[in-house]
């Protein structure tokens, strides 16, 4: 029997390598973060690179032990924040004892000694400069509650007190800040029992606009609103009620407009999938415009968020598209375009101040990200930070393909053969499920994708499909599992599995195993309680009980299960719904060997989801084991300790091997 160490993994790789590109004002260089693994340390490193647009290769900008993150050009060019946790002056003797948080630090562009001008508890997110320069806002958590001094008890008074990834902020709000931009003292600009979502600077620079929702119990509200206040502080004042979630928020140069992304919740006690919408709002006074209420795909509201042309007459924004991810813009009458094109998936973006030359990273099936312009000359990629890794890949590139489901929809899928395929010989077949469930697989190379390669290096065929519920199709593609998880989800991929072993020859029926995470876990506990036709499953950081979930998630009070399997019921208003959609209701049918794999730090699907799960099917005296990661959260397999997501596909690869091989 082959120990775990056996199972040789190739290297794995950040989520991003190339990221958060930053293109100068003068469209003459660009600054991206460059992130790789230290495997000895068991960590990340990410540092400043920049590009010069006339040269062949980019240059490390920053150095040093530390993390360097999120640049940012100012507006004349001369001078570039970024985020760091690198040790200030005072702390020179401490350093190494505790964890720092990130700060902001300014370096001249033509380079030099990097300058760290704040120094806040709670550390620094999202900075960004004024128009003039002389300011940056940044946004940081602000502790309202009561500390009894050596004590680490916890009191918690409001529903929103810990989120994944992050830990617990109990009593603590997000407020925005300002600092001189050459150092200096940190005012607070908002300050109250409310979080700022999104802020956005006048271009004037004296008023900023913010997302926030001021009203009492706020946390249970979907609805946020749009306010102002003077660039150096005070009450917010109202400018937009909200009708529904407000993400991105971004001032036009010319300061007619807002725009901003979300949509409307026309029944807040039923609150079903919706697309996102791009809107402009204008400031002087007048109701919301949706730019794309004609154009059938969600606006994404994260990965270089939204951008306005120059001449105010453009808004640039992401979307999904039938497995890529592209920037498209949109003008203030709602017309669409694309802009960029192929089959890949685009990450951050950024313009020049002429907006003629665009940077974004993109990742494709063979290759993780890379910076990538578009100009007068076209799209292309200048860099090649990826050539070493690649080189000690062995990588199968997926093939597409497309079915028609039962109901006469087309759906989308890929298959992976085996690195070293032969014709003539039959394969074990892995069947991969996605977490969202609005979320998609596409054209990229990212974690995902690299545990898909994985299992072709070891002899495994590869299916990863979008069923129902997958963004990139429209609306109704995506909405069709509201009230209805379990149903046509389900039906999707197991027609999608009665077309792979009909149409691909290679495939062994006989031998299929499926695996899943988040969503996707949800639904591999879904099917193994539902038909038996797989010979062994993987489910991680799954869902296996919506009544427990619904109180112990960092989201689960939200919308799930409430406003999307129980029709706007509580669990305890809906108990006969709640539970025949949770798969522990079903785990007497389980007869699938089980390996369960979670983190013991995921705040949005609790452990407890894992531990029900697995005492219940050690009871039905089944076929099940369970992995426990210490110290990791829901984004293990994309973010986790680099030796842990190492062992954790030693761990799939051992069951499956066990399973669909020894088995």
């Amino acid at each position: 029997m082959k120990r775990l160490e056996d199972y040789k993994i190739m290297p794995i790789f950040p989520q991003q390598p190339v990221s958060d590109p930053q293109i100068s004002p003068d469209g003459a260089k660009v600054l991206f973060v460059y992130t790789t693994v230290n495997m000895a340390e068991d960590k990340y490193d990410s540092h400043l690179w920049l590009f010069p647009l006339g040269e062949r290769r980019p240059r490390q900008f920053t150095h040093g032990k530390c993390k360097d993150t999120y640049p940012r050009w100012s507006p004349d060019g001369r001078s570039i924040l970024f985020l760091s946790n690198r040790a200030g002056e005072e702390e020179r003797e401490e350093e190494g004892k505790k964890k720092r948080k990130m700060q902001v630090c300014v370096i001249p562009a033509e380079g030099g000694e990097a300058r760290r001008i704040t120094s806040v508890e709670e550390g620094v997110e999202r900075p960004s400069w004024s128009p003039d320069g002389k300011k940056i806002l940044f946004f940081s958590k602000v502790f309202k509650g009561e500390r009894v001094k050596g004590s680490d008890v916890k009191v918690i008074r409001r529903i929103k007190y810990r989120f994944d990834g992050r830990g617990f902020f109990e009593e603590k709000w997000t407020h925005l800040f300002s600092v001189p931009s050459r150092g200096g003292k940190v005012r607070q600009l908002t300050d109250g029992e409310f979080d700022v979502e999104a802020a956005s600077w006048s271009p004037d620079g004296k008023r900023i606009a913010l997302v926030s929702n001021l009203e009492e119990d706020a946390d249970l509200s979907f609805f946020k609103n749009i306010y102002l206040i003077p660039s150096r502080g005070g009450e917010p004042k109202l400018l937009w009620k909200g009708r529904g979630p407000i993400q991105s928020l971004e001032w036009s140069p010319d300061g007619r407009y807002l725009a901003f992304t979300g949509y409307v919740i026309e029944d807040p006690s039923l609150v079903w999938y919706k697309k996102t919408d791009l809107w402009v709002l204008p400031v002087e006074g007048g109701e919301p415009k949706n730019l794309t209420a004609g154009f059938d795909r969600t606006v994404i509201t994260y990965g270089g968020l939204l951008k306005w042309s120059p001449d105010s007459k453009y808004i640039y924004f992401k979307i999904n598209d039938r497995g890529s991810t592209h920037i498209c813009r949109v003008s203030l009458e709602g017309e669409v375009e694309r802009v960029t094109e192929g089959k890949m998936t685009v990450g951050s973006f950024s313009l020049d101040g002429t907006g003629s030359i665009i940077a974004f990273d993109a990742t494709d099936v063979m290759t993780p990200s890379e910076l990538w312009i578009r100009d007068e000359k076209g799209m292309r990629r200048v860099t090649e930070m990826n050539r070493g890794l690649l080189r000690r890949l062995r990588l199968s590139e997926p093939e597409e393909f497309w079915f028609t489901a039962s109901d006469g929809v087309k759906v989308q899928g890929w298959i992976v053969r085996p690195h070293d395929f032969k014709e003539g010989e039959k394969y074990p077949t892995i069947f991969q499920i996605h977490g969202g469930p609005w979320g998609a697989y596409g054209y990229k190379l990212m974690a995902a994708e690299h545990e898909f390669q994985v299992l072709a290096d070891h002899g495994f065929v590869v299916v990863y499909t979008n069923p129902r519920a997958s963004t990139g199709y429209g609306e109704s593609f995506a909405a069709q599992i509201s009230g209805h998880w379990g149903e046509r989800d389900y039906q999707d991929i197991m027609e999608a599995v009665d077309y792979v072993v009909k149409t691909y020859p290679f495939v062994d029926a006989e031998r299929l195993g499926v695996a899943g995470g988040s969503y996707g876990g949800f639904m591999v506990n879904w099917i193994v309680g539902h038909t038996d036709r797989f010979k062994a499953a993987v489910t991680m950081r799954s869902i296996s009980n919506w009544y427990s979930f619904h109180g112990t998630s960092d989201i689960g009070w939200m919308r799930l299960p409430t406003h999307e399997l129980s029709w706007g019921k509580d669990p305890w208003d809906n108990l006969e719904v709640i539970m025949e959609k949770s798969p522990i209701a079903h785990v007497k049918n389980i007869k699938t060997p089980l390996l369960i794999i979670h983190s013991e730090q995921d705040y949005r699907c609790p452990i407890e989801q894992a531990e029900q799960l697995f005492v219940a099917l050690k009871k039905l005296r089944r076929v099940v084991e369970f992995v426990r990661f210490p110290g990791e959260s829901h984004g293990l397999s994309r973010m986790g300790k680099p030796k842990h997501r190492v062992e954790r596909l030693q761990h799939i690869l051992r069951w499956f091997d066990k399973y669909l091989r020894e088995g």
